[in-house]
């Protein structure tokens, strides 16, 4: 433990940014938040790890604007109608009061030193657990002790070693996508790696910020007061379960893992990890930035828990979710919705939301992998006035699941007409991924707001002669990748119920049955 004060956060240079111009910076934590309607987005090593900083961001902007107005005056937000009113008057302004936040930030600067003798930041003094080499800290290097990565991004002593703005970078990473590899005991899943998480973004990091900043639980009351873990005692306490909390700043900087950097020569050379804190996921409505799946017993909806990504499947895919079809809305959806009601934004504006997610090794021990999408859509589509375009949507989304399963049925006639078993088709793989960038396009066109009185029943027509296009320039290509021995096609003995039928499977009989499918498919749709 280093027993003198290294690193300020608040004045070194260490969040990566990239400038409204595209050119990439990197910033004290105070100027970036300052500077950050100047600023496009965080760009970091990976988005986790900026969206890992940004809710870091989000905690501290909660805590100042929750106990002071934009003039330093302390505040108190008592009702719904002063939330929304006093989010618009930060919205109006393009940019953050700069005293607030630099007088918050001076008082509790002793708690923003990467190396404290006493307030270690995202850290504890003393702490006992598994020691990990540097390297392990670094998100971007997937690597186990016994097993070199053979393609690594790093080498020689950058691999073995970090410098400090890294490590800060990783730190804030580690807390929110840390794995359950360390030991005595063994720690939960962090809690960024436990949900789906999403963040609405703006055209600066400031809208992106003020997107997310909700003052209102369940979209009626204030929070309970901002607790900060930096706030808060700090404690050597393993595997300790916390009740949900009643506030932004707590969840935001929830302290995952009991941690200690260790340090040689100006650069990090390992850490001290063991297991932090945590919350039960069911019905944990206090997260805002999730996506939410219902949990169900005897076909009955008993509550909710987070909707974890998956790496392979389109965000639009989930679109339904997104919105609260059929589940519980995303907080930050709601939030947005009621702002937009209460004419706080502007009348059209694209608005995208954006998922982090991790994928790790068995039993979640390990990062194996990091992947992000982002949908973009207007915002209308979040108002009273988008309900109905909503189901719609929803609607069609279904719809391409349809038509990806028609696809699906022809690649897999053809691979038993070719002496194939069928089961290793990636048509349906191969099907989302020619329908997602065009499904996109069409998505961002839908406008609720616009007077042009486009109709329902016009977009449906829109994008359904598209796809079954693409579906149909997909469908010619499987056939001719069949080759003669499909269009020749064999006999094919099944069991089914007990008794042995005989089909016959052949490119002709299954592409003629797939244009059939194709006509209905589209029919459905008139």
């Amino acid at each position: 433990m280093v027993d003198k004060k290294e690193f300020s956060l608040l004045s070194e240079p260490w969040i990566l940014v990239m400038r409204s111009d595209y050119s990439v910076d990197k910033l004290s934590l105070l100027d970036t938040l300052l500077e950050a309607h100047n600023i496009k987005s965080l760009a970091g090593e990976s988005k986790a790890q900026d969206a890992a900083i940004f809710r870091l961001l989000l905690a501290i902007l909660y805590t100042v604007f929750t106990r002071k107005d934009a003039n330093g005056n302390e505040i108190e937000i008592a009702n719904a109608k002063q939330a929304t009113d006093y989010w618009g008057l930060l919205w109006d302004k393009q940019k953050f009061p700069s005293e607030p936040i630099k007088n918050y930030l001076e008082k509790w600067q002793e708690h923003f030193w990467l190396f404290h003798p006493e307030y270690p930041f995202y850290q504890v003094p003393n702490n006992t657990g598994t020691f990990n080499p540097a390297k392990k800290l670094n998100g971007q290097i997937v690597e186990s002790s016994n097993k070199v990565q053979l393609f690594s991004i790093s080498s020689g002593e950058k691999k073995e070693r970090l410098t400090y703005d890294e490590a800060a970078r990783w730190l804030v990473f580690l807390q929110g996508y840390g794995d359950t590899a360390a030991k005595n005991p063994s720690p939960k899943l962090s809690w960024l790696g436990s949900i789906g998480l999403i963040i609405a973004k703006g055209d600066s990091l400031f809208e992106s910020l003020m997107y997310n900043m909700v003052f209102l639980e369940n979209g009626t009351k204030p929070w309970g007061q901002a607790k900060p873990s930096w706030e808060q005692p700090m404690t050597n306490e393993k595997l300790r379960q916390l009740p949900l909390p009643d506030n932004q700043p707590e969840l935001l900087t929830m302290q995952c893992r009991r941690v200690i950097l260790q340090s040689e020569d100006g650069f990090i050379t390992g850490y001290i990890e063991a297991a932090g804190d945590f919350i039960e996921k069911e019905n944990a409505f206090c997260e805002q930035m999730t996506l939410w799946t219902d949990i169900k017993q005897k076909k009955e909806v008993i509550g909710y828990r987070p909707k974890v990504h998956e790496p392979e499947r389109q965000m639009w895919r989930d679109f339904s979710v997104l919105v609260g079809k059929g589940s519980e809305k995303p907080g930050i959806v709601t939030w947005i919705s009621l702002v937009k009601s209460k004419r706080k934004l502007e009348k059209s504006k694209i608005i995208s939301f954006e998922l982090a997610g991790i994928c790790y090794g068995n039993m979640f021990c390990g990062i194996v992998d990091s992947f992000s999408d982002e949908l973009q859509i207007n915002i209308a589509l979040l108002e009273e006035l988008g309900v109905k375009w909503q189901h719609f949507i929803c609607d069609e989304v279904e719809n391409c699941k349809q038509l990806v399963k028609i696809v699906e049925n022809l690649a897999y006639s053809i691979q038993m007409a070719c002496g194939g078993d069928g089961e290793n088709n990636n048509a349906g793989e191969q099907c989302y991924f020619r329908l997602d960038a065009p499904f996109r396009q069409w998505l961002i066109t839908i406008d609720p707001s616009d007077n042009s009185k486009i109709t329902i029943n016009e977009k449906r027509k829109q994008w359904r002669k598209e796809a079954k296009l693409i579906a149909l320039q997909l469908g010619k290509e499987l056939v001719e990748q069949g080759g003669t021995a499909a269009i020749i096609g064999r006999e094919v003995k099944k069991k089914e119920k007990k008794k042995e039928t005989t089909h016959f499977y052949s490119a002709p009989k299954a592409y003629n049955y797939f244009m059939y499918e194709l006509k209905k498919w589209e029919g459905d749709s008139k």
